[in-house]
């Protein structure tokens, strides 16, 4: 009998040890599912727990991170990060926490950021920054794009360019280096390659590819070997170069490796992202399709 007690006790010790551990509370004022079973209240997460929502938003503790999933929205939780798989997902106070959505990573850059990811899909991905900026990159953690507070972003993957880098801006040269700030994405690179010289202070198109290994300087994220180089269409017309073949690609349009970036208007009633997130106002009203 001993022997018997002995092995049931060993065996619940096995269990709870192989248990996934808790990670959060997730909180809504209407029904929600945690991996399928539908509740109403509150509800302990566990590493990998799937949470979906329906007609209500509901609100989840993560550590120092406090995550609001809109209504419709479903996001699977992890202690360091959530993978938004479907709908719309606020993160507040999330220095140390990452927000995956298809294969982009969006962080806040500080413990005051408020950042909304809306996914329309694999091919529609919207991020916004309010009370602090945040930065998004690949999933091998290549940086495409810093947002300032109030700035919203929209990606969409290029098929046929997963390496291909594209950004638009002035080149700039300092310290016997160029470099370049998109005028869209707003990262910052260190550019390699000949003939730069020339548009040197201009408006540029630039195609190229990442150095990986390479240590960018003058406050770059990265090295960027140019491949193709040219004029913009305001650049060419400011030189009296009308007419002249080139891009002629709009100077609000950028991208990088494989992802299509393009600037949104970001209209706030009544204050900012955190604050309409409080107040249930906007786009995080219950009532919110």
């Amino acid at each position: 009998m001993k022997l018997f007690i002995c092995l049931i006790l060993m065996g619940c010790v096995v269990t709870l040890t192989g248990s996934a551990p808790s990670v959060g509370i997730v909180k809504s004022v209407g029904d929600f599912r945690v991996d399928g079973s539908t509740i109403r209240g509150n509800s302990t997460v566990f590493e990998g727990s799937l949470i979906e929502t329906t007609a209500a938003r509901s609100t989840v503790g993560l550590g120092g991170s406090q995550i609001t999933l809109l209504p419709n929205s479903s996001v699977r939780v992890y202690r360091d990060r959530t993978v938004l798989e479907s709908g719309s997902e606020l993160m507040r106070n999330g220095e140390a926490h990452t927000i995956e959505a298809a294969t982009l990573q969006i962080a806040s850059a500080g413990t005051d950021g408020v950042v909304l990811v809306a996914m329309g899909g694999p091919k529609n991905i919207k991020v916004f920054a309010s009370s602090g900026s945040a930065q998004v990159r690949t999933a091998t953690g290549v940086l495409l794009a810093r947002l300032s507070p109030g700035m919203g972003l929209a990606f969409t993957p290029q098929a046929g360019a997963a390496t291909a880098i594209q950004m638009m801006g002035v080149l700039e040269f300092t310290d016997s280096k160029y470099f370049l700030t998109d005028a869209t994405s707003k990262t910052r690179v260190e550019l390699r390659g000949l003939d730069l010289v020339k548009f040197k202070g201009k408006g540029v198109l630039v195609v190229g590819s990442v150095i990986f290994g390479a240590t960018a300087t003058g406050g770059a994220s990265q090295v960027i070997q140019v491949t193709k180089i040219e004029l913009t269409s305001e650049s060419r017309k400011a030189a009296g170069l009308v007419g002249v073949s080139g891009s002629g690609a709009a100077p609000t349009a950028g991208g990088g490796n494989g992802w299509l970036i393009a600037g949104i208007g970001v209209v706030l009633v009544g204050g900012t992202l955190g604050g309409l997130a409080a107040s249930g106002a906007g786009p995080f009203s219950t009532s919110t399709p």
